[in-house]
């Protein structure tokens, strides 16, 4: 495990760095990071760990991401009942106007969903419809491929599939509250009752300089989880402190 956790480090870092190498003169940087930790004692004994970051750079051609997710849990026995990591980094290419053609690859691993690790590589087309300070909307679909093994049986399965993805962030008013949600929905081709939903939404709330207080909803559904998987899908409510440069 932590050897997965160095690669995605490695990973990150590398695209952080091309990302400064390819910057043009109109590139803009985003990149937050959030933390939030629940200890429980006296009658319930638990502990909630979790840990998000994310990274942008947009100029007038290019768009780099990068992002990072670490949920960890016990429950009030000292058993584990949370462990899964997500890795997700990716590249778009914007032409005249709002289109773009896309890259990414992401990895995940959810021990409680019988889930060793799921790659995923996908590539397609986008339409940016808002990219301000204030309002960003995007949505993107193309062709994919998904790489999955079980804990355990072992299985490996790899199938072709096709994405939908939707980014949706907006402040309602300068530096009070924003909104903001993603999804991303893969459906394997050949059998369109294998999919699954991946969605982030919540609001933030500046605090102080570029301290904010975040309310998030993680929801994740498998259609077609292993069967040994404890259930088909991950509902997590967070409140985070997360700090933005």
């Amino acid at each position: 495990m932590l050897q997965r956790f160095t690669l995605a480090a490695a990973v990150i870092a590398f695209t952080a760095t091309s990302a400064v190498a390819a910057q043009e003169d109109a590139s803009k940087r985003e990149a937050t990071a959030s933390l939030g930790i629940t200890i429980n004692q006296g009658n319930t004994d638990s502990q909630r760990y979790h840990l998000s970051a994310e990274y942008r750079e947009r100029s007038n051609a290019h768009r780099y991401l990068a992002n990072l997710e670490l949920n960890r849990g016990q429950d009030d026995e000292g058993e584990e009942d949370v462990n899964n990591s997500r890795l997700g980094v990716g590249y778009d290419r914007f032409f005249n106007g709002p289109w773009y053609a896309y890259a990414n690859a992401s990895w995940r691993q959810d021990r409680q969903a019988d889930l060793r690790q799921r790659y995923v590589l996908s590539g397609g087309a986008g339409y940016q419809f808002f990219d301000s300070d204030r309002l960003r909307l995007s949505a993107e679909a193309g062709p994919t491929y998904v790489s999955e093994q079980t804990i355990e049986t072992e299985e490996r399965t790899r199938e072709a599939a096709a994405r939908w993805a939707l980014d949706y962030r907006q402040d309602f008013s300068e530096e009070t509250l924003r909104f903001f949600h993603r999804h991303e929905l893969i459906v394997v081709t050949d059998d369109v009752e294998q999919w699954f939903l991946t969605t982030r939404t919540g609001l933030r709330i500046p605090l102080k300089g570029n301290l904010s207080a975040s309310l998030q909803l993680n929801y994740d559904y498998d259609n077609s989880p292993p069967p040994s998987a404890e259930s088909d899908y991950d509902a997590t409510t967070l409140v985070n402190l997360t700090y933005n440069w």
